[in-house]
């Protein structure tokens, strides 16, 4: 079972994103939190106390309705939902509610089809701080398949546990893992022992390793996932090293790929 929870400020990218995540995932086994944090608009003063208690009511019903556009989706007649109205910073409710709920995954969905939107402040900041792993959902895609996943491989030590989602995503789907990596220099070459553990990893899903040189890794990936036509690309956030550096802004807007594509984030 997973619990799969989905932040929403009741736009239609957050039911773009309820919808896709719901024909990925499906049901089966799952449940579904729905998500709205509000902001206090001047803490401490009694006078703003009125208006805070309005915004909480307006959160709560805006909530509800948001969950019964959830409940009319297709594939969601049978789901598990429940909702969650939390004061707050998105980033810090986020993080409060995955703890307290012990929540597998957070889905998000993101406005607009500028590379700057795909890791909007948003997005980019619950995908750099959450501790679980984060599926952002771009605004103009629609679900139609998963048949390939690139996996952005930094080459350092296979972590088969935080790979976990992933691989629960292409067994579901059947869909093919392709491990992509960006040669540094003219010099380097595939670690034989990191190969090895990758095949050990992924004795039960489809897969195969590719490499390309770059002195840009996020436009090397880029590149890689649109030649492959991928449906999914995916990142793993060890909040050190190569790849935290594709979670800064000039570099996250090149990886956005058009914003085309969804991108999970795994958390090391």
């Amino acid at each position: 079972m997973s619990h799969i929870l989905i932040p929403t400020d009741f736009s239609e990218a957050s039911l773009v994103a309820c919808e896709y995540a719901l024909a990925l995932m499906g049901t089966d086994g799952n449940r579904y939190t729905l998500m709205h944090s509000y902001l206090d608009p001047v803490p401490g003063h009694a006078e703003m106390v009125q208006m805070s208690s309005t915004l909480y009511a307006a959160s709560v019903e805006g909530l509800a309705a948001f969950a019964d556009r959830f409940k009319a989706l297709p594939g969601a007649e049978h789901a598990v939902v429940s909702t969650d109205v939390t004061l707050g910073i998105l980033t810090s409710v986020v993080k409060d509610v995955a703890r307290r709920k012990e929540v597998d995954v957070v889905v998000l969905g993101t406005r607009g089809s500028g590379g700057s939107a795909f890791f909007g402040s948003n997005a980019g900041a619950v995908a750099k701080w959450s501790e679980v792993p984060v599926l952002v959902i771009p605004q103009d895609v629609r679900f139609k398949g998963m048949h390939s996943i690139l996996f952005a491989d930094d080459h350092r030590r296979v972590e088969p546990l935080a790979m976990r989602p992933m691989l629960q995503i292409a067994r579901r789907s059947g869909a093919e893992v392709i491990i992509a990596h960006v040669l540094r220099g003219s010099k380097e070459e595939p670690d034989a022992r990191v190969l090895a553990d990758y095949e050990e990893t992924l004795k039960d899903v489809r897969h195969r390793y590719m490499d390309t040189p770059g002195d840009d890794v996020a436009m090397a990936l880029s590149h890689l996932a649109d030649l492959e036509k991928v449906d999914l690309v995916t990142v793993l956030h060890r909040h050190t090293g190569m790849l935290e550096s594709l979670f800064h802004g000039s570099v996250a807007k090149k990886l956005a790929m058009h914003t085309s594509v969804p991108l999970l984030v795994l958390e090391h």
